[in-house]
């Protein structure tokens, strides 16, 4: 009974650290987030499959604390999981309200009304 526990302990452990080494897919924290230049990069190729990425998001000011700044950006990108993972960078180091971010595909982007992200 004792080896069967520890048999089993042992192929569940297993099975963890096969799918922890396994890659973590867009969300990987790198501490660098530049987009890339959509104009540039909608001239070399074709701009329907690229993947437009927009930030806005506030922080407190590293400078002073009792000041918020905000900042807006976009960027594009080759694959969604790229965009995606650009989105978790900006979120990351600016987590006061980001409200406007999202991902979509083509450039330029189709114009978003007021509405929820999502």
């Amino acid at each position: 009974m004792k080896r069967a526990v520890l048999a089993g302990s042992a192929l569940a452990l297993g099975g963890f650290l096969a799918l922890a080494a396994t890659p973590a897919g867009a969300y990987q924290f790198t501490g660098t987030f530049p987009g890339g230049d959509c104009r540039a990069m909608a001239a070399s190729g074709n701009p329907a499959q690229l993947w437009y990425g927009h930030f806005t998001g506030r922080r407190e000011a590293p400078w002073n604390l009792n000041f918020i700044e905000g900042r807006t950006v976009e960027g594009c990108f080759r694959s969604k999981d790229a965009c995606e993972n650009w989105l978790y960078q900006w979120r990351s180091a600016w987590q006061l309200d980001f409200w406007n971010d999202y991902c979509v595909k083509g450039y330029p982007p189709p114009a978003r009304g007021w509405r929820p992200r999502g």
